[in-house]
């Protein structure tokens, strides 16, 4: 999920190019990430079905982490993901980094 993207640009080296697009092409790529079938752009999809997805699947499977010890049990309880921060839970890790 969200977290093992950050873990893709990271080893892509991406994180210049990532500092200078401005904030809102993240919620456009969140979004085609989400839906690719709904992106503007022709080669986007299969881009993103064919590459991106099964990609992090890999790191996923190869890399599996887990973040609680980095942050303090209240604030992960505060947002309602329990006491195990698992970044391979989709929507344990949207939540967190939508807490921010």
């Amino acid at each position: 999920g969200s977290f093992y993207i950050l873990v893709l640009a990271a080893g892509l080296e991406l994180r210049k190019t990532i500092a200078e697009v401005g904030g809102h092409i993240f919620a456009k790529v969140g979004q085609m990430l989400r839906q690719p079938e709904t992106s503007s752009f022709t080669v986007t999809p299969t881009l993103i079905t064919g590459s991106i997805i099964p990609t992090i699947a890999w790191i996923r499977s190869r890399m599996p982490m887990s973040l609680e010890n980095l942050f303090c049990p209240s604030f992960i309880e505060c947002i309602g993901i329990g006491e195990i921060l698992d970044c391979t839970n989709v929507s344990f890790t949207n939540n967190f980094f939508g807490a921010f």
